[in-house]
């Protein structure tokens, strides 16, 4: 069993969520190799990274706000799996994938049938996609 990390808050606002790396979650994404994780990522980019899965709805709502609809569906993936397979990553009602549906929702889009049903089939969280209710 595997202990996940703790970044105390004042570090937490030294840290910013790195274009870069979103970029490399969706290639994960659209390529399909979401069963690898935590594989692509460092033991050190693990633990840096799941402070991210905390960051409040402005922070993700921003670091996303240019990205094109498809980009936020697969980062909705990733996050979707992330949580589940890489330790110490779990959000809770705070996952980012639940930031990043708000932005397509303001957008006016809406996560497919389809979508929805990968998202039940693929996750724990009861939350995601939509939060808290």
């Amino acid at each position: 069993m595997a202990i996940g990390s703790w970044t105390p808050e004042k570090e937490k606002d030294t840290l910013s969520i790195d274009n870069q790396w979103l970029q490399q979650c969706i290639a994960l994404s659209r390529s399909e190799q979401l069963e690898l994780l935590p594989a692509p990522f460092s033991e050190k980019e693990q633990q840096t990274y799941s402070a991210f899965m905390r960051f409040s709805a402005e922070q993700w709502q921003s670091a996303v706000a240019d990205f094109s609809n498809d980009d936020l569906i697969d980062l909705i993936r990733f996050f979707t799996r992330a949580e589940k397979l890489i330790s110490g990553w779990d959000a809770g009602k705070e996952s980012p994938a639940i930031w990043i549906n708000k932005v397509l929702r303001k957008r006016g889009e809406k996560l497919s049938r389809d979508m929805l049903l990968w998202i039940r089939a693929n996750t724990d969280n009861r939350f995601i996609p939509n939060g808290g209710l």
